[in-house]
């Protein structure tokens, strides 16, 4: 329960250092945004930069000229949109036997026809240790939020290929849609450099199937807190970490330079993500563009979408994720609608997450087998005041 007494008195200091933290945003925008336009001829040469300082700074490898702005185009009919997402219950070590759930959404809309739309969730209950797949020997006790989170991924991104390829039809376009990032940052989380190999080739043998089946896949990321961009800038501006403050770009994220940059419906140049992790990922190394994804007079959402290279190198292949996002944006007020429905239908509530240990526990009682949980978790799920 909060205090909201002592918490008031916390806040004394807040609106002003807010408006401190503005107006130093305020100078690092106004020097981004000279650097940008001052660096969109030398693109090729920065791109070489980038590959030279790989593994030193993260920072964004253009792909073509920094000002290349484009306009949406509109969306194709027909057209299959598909989208999967998930959520999980993990195992909790209050509770025993060790067990997880993996609650993923698959939804297909069919837009320019009459066919109903694909709308469902199915739940993965995982309770064996070979339920864990081949990850050098891990046991279901000792699986990690990291673990559960990548697996969960590899599914979400695994469900997504099979239904597009389920609805996909002759003379029909196919996208793909998944919410958030598609470099598996958590993995190097995992602190296991056989498990994480094992986790991104997984994950990359999906992405190389997508690939092979031509089937256009991207994903969104909205309220973006990428800053690979901006080090593409300091990079150009020969900036230390240690530079002084009115002289830095550092904390200052690409979201707020395109505010600036992109009209509603634009997209930025493509980028290439030069994270150590895209090592692995071979000829799917994931490329991304920044796209003003509010319409209709709203508010500004820059939103990132990511594909694999090989989307990235075909202009028609980004016209239509880039359609297909501001269209969907559009539909769904500011976030695209098909992923909106996609987490409705994967989220896992308070209310069912207690149902799914009261099955736990009956379906132990039924096997007379002894419910093993800590009375930390059950005064926890039954509070008596």
């Amino acid at each position: 329960m909060l205090d909201f007494l002592q918490l008031q008195q916390q806040f004394s200091g807040f609106g002003a250092y807010q408006v401190q933290t503005l107006a130093a945003d305020r100078g690092r925008l106004q020097r981004a945004l000279e650097a940008y336009h001052a660096c969109d001829s030398a693109w090729e040469s920065l791109a070489e930069r980038v590959q030279e300082a790989r593994g030193q700074t993260l920072a964004a490898a253009p792909l073509g000229r920094l000002g290349a702005h484009a306009d949406a185009g509109t969306r194709p009919t027909p057209l299959t949109l598909v989208a999967t997402d998930g959520s999980q219950i993990y195992p909790d070590r209050h509770v025993e036997p060790a067990c997880f759930l993996l609650n993923i959404s698959r939804i297909a809309f069919h837009y320019g026809t009459t066919e109903r739309p694909l709308i469902e969730a199915v739940p993965y209950f995982r309770y064996r240790d070979d339920d864990l797949g081949d990850l050098a020997g891990a046991e279901l006790e000792s699986a990690t939020v990291e673990v559960i989170s990548a697996l969960r991924d590899e599914l979400e991104l695994k469900q997504l290929f099979e239904t597009a390829q389920a609805v996909r039809q002759a003379g029909r376009i196919v996208v793909a849609m998944a919410d958030g990032t598609l470099i598996r940052w958590m993995v190097r989380n995992i602190g296991n450099r056989d498990l994480e190999a094992r986790l991104i080739a997984a994950y990359t043998r999906t992405l190389a199937a997508f690939r092979e089946a031509r089937i256009p896949v991207c994903s969104y990321i909205s309220m973006p807190g990428s800053t690979e961009v901006v080090n593409l800038l300091r990079l150009f501006l020969g900036e230390a970490d240690d530079a002084p403050e009115d002289e830095r770009l550092a904390g200052l994220t690409d979201r707020k330079l395109f505010e600036r940059l992109l009209r509603p419906g634009q997209r930025s140049a493509l980028y290439e993500s030069s994270s150590k992790i895209q090592r692995e990922y071979g000829a799917d190394r994931i490329c991304a563009f920044y796209v003003h994804a509010a319409t209709g007079g709203r508010s500004a959402e820059i939103g990132r979408v990511e594909t694999p290279r090989w989307v990235a190198d075909d202009p028609a292949l980004v016209d239509l994720v880039h359609a297909v996002v501001v269209s969907e944006c559009d539909k769904g007020g500011g976030y695209p609608l098909v992923l909106s429905e996609a987490h409705e239908r994967a989220v896992v509530r308070a209310g069912e997450r207690a149902v799914f240990y009261d099955m736990v526990g009956r379906a132990m009682n039924r096997e007379r087998l002894p419910e093993a949980g800590s009375r930390k978790a059950a005064a926890k799920r039954a509070p008596r005041i």
